[in-house]
């Protein structure tokens, strides 16, 4: 394979957007074992088009940059209260009381409670229904079957 046209191909390209599918990345690689050539102009292709980006870059506006230092420094323009130093500060103590359990506020396990039974009753109540279901099956079924041999018997 003539390596000029291997360049020309745009395959250094996809590789160094990191578009090249599975294949041409190991063709690519076994081609910079064979060529080291390969590997300064895959460099240029990353200058060349890093410098693109800059160069067609489109620049925030300074509105925009002094709104995020305006958030950033949102804490530094409040003054503290005299005498309290931590007083900006919020603290979570995430540690049990016990070491052993985490505690859950007590309407959130009503509801889990809840939650729970009402899952039981509605297995119930599926299963009732599924068992109720059969044998309404198993009647029709018998009646069927009850019929069948009444007609066969009438017609001898």
């Amino acid at each position: 394979m003539d390596l000029n046209h291997y360049i020309q191909s745009g395959i250094i390209e996809s590789y160094v957007l990191g578009i090249a599918t599975a294949s041409e990345v190991e063709e690519l690689h076994h081609m910079r074992r064979i060529y080291p050539a390969l590997n300064l102009e895959i460099m240029a292709v990353e200058r060349r088009i890093e410098r693109t980006a800059l160069k067609e870059a489109v620049l925030p506006s300074p509105y925009l940059k002094e709104r995020i230092f305006q958030r950033i420094n949102w804490r530094d323009e409040i003054p503290p209260p005299p005498g309290d130093d931590h007083s900006r500060y919020t603290f979570i103590n995430i540690q049990s009381k016990d070491g052993q359990h985490i505690t859950v506020h007590r309407w959130w396990r009503l509801f889990f409670i809840i939650t729970f039974l009402l899952s039981k009753v509605c297995l119930f109540f599926a299963i009732y229904y599924f068992l109720k279901y059969q044998q309404a099956q198993e009647k029709k079924e018998e009646e069927k079957q009850r019929l069948h041999t009444e007609q066969v018997s009438s017609l001898k």
